[in-house]
């Protein structure tokens, strides 16, 4: 719904941010790199080889960690809902309520959704936090977030959502590389991550203000906040933070 650049201008990050960041840095060209020398793609792992198929999970029942409480999947919209030569798909990151139900300040969130004219979401076992597209060659091109009728999660504010996220880890056998990758991504573009949940929540009480009839689960309401990302660039300005 709201769209904007990243931005490229020089930033001032305390040093123990700066240094977390490095070291993603350093990850992500690490995987890249690996996957180069083996002729790998970043999405192999998760699709098995094959093409990808329209709506589907991958892996069909999503990457689970609950010890940690976190899990992702990856999937691709049709050709009408999505320029497949910009995106090629994007990847949909949650928290497990059952681990971290009781890090969440439930009086704030409550206030949240009344400043919103909405209710809990009924039945639901995660919390929806944020989508990271990328394009044909895994290169990360783009950060969205999304309303809650769209996965079906929870919809916290955007501070509890960017607490859930600074903890974000899967520990898994069978696709270790992309969620290494996830959590380093979370890392290098964390500035970028908590302007575009104030961005999605900005647009959330102008929604509300306008009276947007059952707006959670609005579906003309879909894409809250978007911010295209440059890697290259983003890795490259660490520098001229040194």
């Amino acid at each position: 719904m709201n769209g904007s650049r990243q931005h490229h201008a020089r930033q001032q990050f305390e040093p123990p941010q700066l240094e977390r960041m490095r070291i993603a840095a350093e990850s992500l060209i690490s995987c890249y790199c690996s996957l180069q020398a083996s002729g790998g793609h970043l999405l192999s792992g998760l699709m098995e080889g094959g093409p990808p198929i329209q709506w589907e999970h991958y892996p069909a029942d999503d990457v689970i960690d609950k010890a940690l409480g976190y899990q992702f999947f990856y999937h691709s919209h049709s050709p009408l809902d999505r320029d497949p030569s910009l995106e090629h798909g994007h990847f949909h990151l949650f928290a497990r309520m059952e681990q971290h139900a009781a890090g969440v300040d439930q009086l704030a969130e409550q206030r949240f959704l009344a400043a919103l004219d909405a209710a809990p979401a009924k039945d639901a076992s995660t919390v929806n936090l944020l989508c990271i597209s990328v394009n044909e060659t895994g290169v990360p091109i783009r950060l969205f977030t999304v309303n809650r009728w769209v996965t079906g999660g929870h919809l916290l504010s955007a501070e509890a959502t960017l607490k859930l996220l600074d903890s974000f880890s899967v520990d898994t056998e069978h696709h270790r590389a992309v969620a290494d990758w996830l959590k380093a991504m979370l890392v290098l573009f964390r500035s970028e991550i908590q302007r575009l949940l104030a961005q999605r929540d900005k647009t959330l009480r102008e929604l509300a203000l306008r009276q947007t009839p059952l707006l959670l689960e609005n579906e003309s309401a879909e894409i809250l906040s978007s911010m295209s990302i440059d890697i290259d660039r983003q890795i490259a300005s660490l520098v001229d933070c040194a």
